[in-house]
């Protein structure tokens, strides 16, 4: 329970949680074309500004947009795994890393020369290289950017990438006609937020006659989305540095690197580490034993994958008692 004077966290958890399950509601009931992250940043951003978020949630929306997403950040890694080179055509990592550099560059280089402030850029930057929105979230708590910054970047990304999501299937099918590969390799590494690039890719498959472009776009989506593994790491050094700057420091203080690599960012590349060892073994290792049906005399049965025993019937026939009685017994 909080102590005498601090706020409690459980009534804007309790509203969070709320917003969170009307956002899967709005993903569920639009056949997952719009992705559950960018309903809830959408119900987010319409409730503060036209209901307002109340004192009595501030505590906890707060805790949720830093501990909790922090912790969210972290758990991301558990799905990337590095084994998605192993399923995607060598000329698919130039042609990712190539449009990366590039949308980074040109996102930095057009914010600077247009005057958007360096933190806007910064966040515009990576959701339109990288991922998304997911992209901005991750690296707006290293950069420390403002609340109004996120919301802006936030609304470009789910903008432009919604216009991509519908016109980009016209255009693949004037540029490649009915040729999955390039389409599919097109959406992936153009447009922002996964659940956009397969819309695109379902509407190019389904107008061009061409099935196999929502795995190609899916597959080249997820290896830019690898990105993470760069961009999270430089955002913490970038805002680390930008602060020793800030504070007049010409060298680095002791214990730097913990400020410069937050636990969460550790956390996150550990768990990319663990899903991709956990996808190698499984999909390379040699399990020690194959399979199992340990069964019931009453007839359940329990299939266990890697273990193996020998058939047995579920009611076995008892065998003979042999009557012989036994001898040289004394009286």
């Amino acid at each position: 329970m909080p102590t005498k004077g601090q706020p409690a966290l459980l009534p804007g958890l309790a509203f969070v949680v709320a917003l969170a399950v009307a956002a899967k509601g709005v993903y569920f009931l639009t056949d997952a074309v719009v992705s559950a992250v960018l309903c809830s940043i959408g119900i987010g951003i319409l409730w503060r500004n036209i209901v307002g978020v109340g004192a009595w949630a501030e505590a906890g929306v707060d805790f949720a947009s830093k501990t909790l997403l922090r912790i969210g950040i972290a758990l991301i890694g558990l799905r990337l795994t590095l084994m998605v080179l192993a399923d995607v055509s060598v000329i698919a990592i130039p042609i990712v890393l190539a449009c990366v550099a590039v949308a980074l560059l040109a996102a930095l280089g057009l914010g600077r020369l247009l005057g958007v402030p360096k933190g806007m850029r910064q966040l515009l930057a990576a959701g339109t290289a990288i991922c998304g929105a997911t992209a901005i979230i991750s690296v707006a708590p290293l950069l420390r950017s403002k609340k109004a910054d996120i919301g802006i970047a936030l609304t470009c990304v789910v903008l432009f990438g919604s216009i991509a999501m519908m016109t980009y299937p016209w255009i693949a099918g004037a540029l490649f006609g009915s040729a999955a590969v390039p389409a599919g390799m097109f959406f992936g590494s153009s447009i922002h937020d996964t659940s956009q690039v397969v819309g695109a890719a379902m509407i190019y498959a389904e107008q061009f006659a061409a099935p196999d472009t929502v795995a190609i776009a899916g597959l080249t989506k997820f290896l830019r989305t690898l990105g993470l593994l760069v961009l999270i790491p430089a955002a913490a050094l970038l805002a680390a540095r930008s602060e020793a700057a800030a504070a007049g420091l010409t060298e680095k203080p002791r214990g730097w690197y913990r400020k410069a690599v937050p636990l969460f960012v550790i956390s996150f590349i550990g768990f990319v580490v663990v899903r991709t060892v956990g996808d190698v073994q499984g999909r390379f290792g040699q399990p020690a034993i194959r399979y199992a049906d340990l069964r019931h005399v009453n007839g359940y049965a329990l299939r266990l994958d890697g273990v193996a025993t020998a058939a047995q019937p579920l009611n076995p026939t008892p065998k003979p008692v042999n009557p012989t009685p036994r001898t040289g017994m004394r009286r």
